[in-house]
């Protein structure tokens, strides 16, 4: 059983300092993650790779999410002290970082992303940890604030990684990610590790029932779209395209903040809104958000037009990054928790990986704009997918 906690929401002034000193761990694990981000595939240009190679250097990232979320997940629910894998990413991404800093060929560069994608990986943790302080039943409530807290670690990191860069060149924005790094493990010591019952039966059949839901394959799979699109896109490719219509790396930190700043706001609504039009409305208003306007991206040859466009796109990836994640354990015990959220996230790295992986070749076969459209048009099913009946029901 979770540790008791009053009907109101947080049980006392302790469990809230707790709270507040993981949100800070959380903020600070993902500022290591994305301090550079928006100068990557740039950089990667730079040392001469084709759309292709950064494309695969991009999708790097992806590979041990899809490997090693669920194992992780798995482990997570069975052990008792939980804390060594959440330090043990912050690590990864420490060391990433520099390896990407110091990095000086295209190869070295796609085996240091993996080394980020290995940290990255454990997120799967953060959210039940964090859950786990909060009531059962506030579980929504919770993915919603550390979504939230992601988002503005997003926001705040990108914005200064592309002035850095501006500034002071793309290696230092790697080297002041290990530090950022530095700054979680420090504060993830402060914290209190939560009280979860490990749970007690077979590992194989518990992961088989977990794994057999029918509600975390759907929304996994519609997980896959929109990952499929926000790394085309944001992450992948909208960077590349700012930078042919005059962007500099100072504004590709300004388009990737503005979205980000976006989707943070929309994570905090969407339990209202889900409580008011239900989950379908809701993940259907997140996909149309996010596929309008990437598909009018390759219109676009104002830099000012462009971060406009990227504020909507944010909003949608949003809702739709909220809504999946809180639907992904709806339908599971909460000792299981962990296991449903590695499987779901292990599903849609699919759609990291595959995302800038074939967007780099059809970029450089048919155009960066097909790109565009190819996502929007997931986004168009994961649209469709939102009046399933089993999303319907819930």
């Amino acid at each position: 059983m979770l540790s008791r906690k009053s009907v109101s929401g947080i049980s006392s002034p302790s469990e809230r300092k707790h709270i507040i000193l993981f949100s800070i761990v959380t903020f600070f694990f993902w500022a290591s993650l994305y301090l550079y981000v928006p100068i990557l595939p740039v950089y990667a240009q730079s040392t001469g790779a084709s759309l292709t190679v950064v494309g695969t250097i991009v999708a790097a990232y992806a590979i041990p999410q899809m490997l090693f979320r669920i194992p992780i997940g798995i482990l997570f629910d069975a052990i008792n002290r939980r804390k060594f894998l959440i330090a043990g990413g912050i690590v990864m991404n420490c060391v990433g970082a520099l390896g990407l800093g110091l990095a000086p060929s295209t190869s070295l560069l796609f085996f240091a992303r993996i080394v980020t994608g290995i940290g990255a990986a454990t997120w799967v943790t953060f959210a039940i940890y964090f859950a786990a302080y909060y009531p059962v039943e506030d579980a929504r409530r919770a993915i919603g604030v550390i979504n939230f807290v992601q988002g503005m670690a997003l926001v705040i990191t990108t914005y200064c990684g592309g002035i850095i860069a501006e500034t002071s060149g793309y290696h230092y924005t790697f080297f002041g990610a290990a530090l950022l790094g530095i700054v979680a493990l420090i504060s993830l010591l402060a914290t209190r590790e939560p009280s979860i019952q490990p749970i007690k039966q077979d590992s194989q059949r518990s992961f088989i029932l977990v794994a057999a839901q029918p509600l975390l394959l759907v929304v996994s799979f519609m997980g896959i779209l929109s990952q499929f699109a926000n790394w085309s896109g944001l992450f992948g490719f909208i960077p590349v395209y700012g930078a042919q219509i005059g962007a500099s790396s100072a504004d590709l930190g300004t388009i990737t903040m503005l979205s980000l700043a976006a989707s943070a706001v929309a994570a905090l609504f969407v339990v209202p809104l889900v409580k008011r039009r239900g989950n379908s409305f809701t993940i259907l208003l997140g996909a149309i958000l996010m596929g309008g306007a990437i598909s009018i991206v390759p219109l676009i040859h104002q830099v000012g037009l462009l971060e406009g466009t990227m504020v909507f796109y944010g909003l949608g990836r949003g809702i739709l990054g909220t809504i999946l994640m809180s639907l992904s354990i709806q339908a599971v015990a909460p000792q299981q928790r962990a296991t449903a959220m590695g499987i779901y996230q292990a599903i849609y790295a699919v759609g990291m990986f595959l995302g800038p992986f074939v967007s780099g070749s059809i970029a450089d076969g048919f155009g960066i704009a097909t790109v565009f459209y190819l996502s929007a048009f997931f986004c168009l099913v994961i649209a469709g997918m939102a009046y399933f009946p089993i999303i319907l029901k819930q």
